[in-house]
């Protein structure tokens, strides 16, 4: 009878602080990255890297139309994720070497064919979004395991959002 006691006040256990300033920092971190990549990547592709105004476009396009199908399958793969480390945290923990790669890689400028430059900054960009996605959902499918208390949830993704 004490352990269930226990338990339900540990589940309405008000989150400290430093540990919501923590969880904002997730999003801090990504939309400071995914901000430069997204408004200095056209620049880049056309002015640096050199690929016309429509190869770039349509590079743009086709990142936006994979991340309509790439984040619910994100989705539905951390929902089948059963490890000793839970079913979100791992993918922080695996994605961010290819995020980074990823990320390494989508402003390297090697020299290409014209056909090649387009096929270099279409699977680069490409990957880095998938990879992305992968670090990204899971800052939102942990949030149901960080509290059981929906005032505290609500409080968790607010100051994310603020974060953000």
């Amino acid at each position: 009878m004490k352990s269930s006691l226990g338990s339900a006040i540990n589940s309405k256990a008000k989150i400290p602080f430093h540990r919501m300033l923590a969880y904002a920092s997730t999003d801090t971190a990504g939309n400071l990255l995914y901000t430069t990549v997204s408004t200095f990547i056209l620049y880049y592709y056309t002015d640096v890297f050199g690929i016309s105004v429509a190869a770039a476009g349509t590079i743009l396009l086709a990142a936006r139309i994979l991340d309509a199908f790439d984040a619910p399958i994100w989705g539905f793969i951390i929902d089948h994720t059963h490890t000793k480390w839970g079913q979100s945290r791992p993918y922080w923990l695996w994605m961010a070497f290819p995020f980074a790669i990823f990320f390494i890689l989508m402003f390297w400028s090697p020299d290409l064919s014209t056909s090649g430059k387009f096929w270099w900054a279409l699977v680069t960009y490409l990957l880095f979004g998938i990879s992305y996605t992968g670090i990204g959902t899971p800052i939102t499918s942990i949030l149901p395991n960080l509290s059981n208390d929906s005032n505290e949830r609500i409080r968790l993704n607010s100051t994310r959002s603020i974060g953000g």
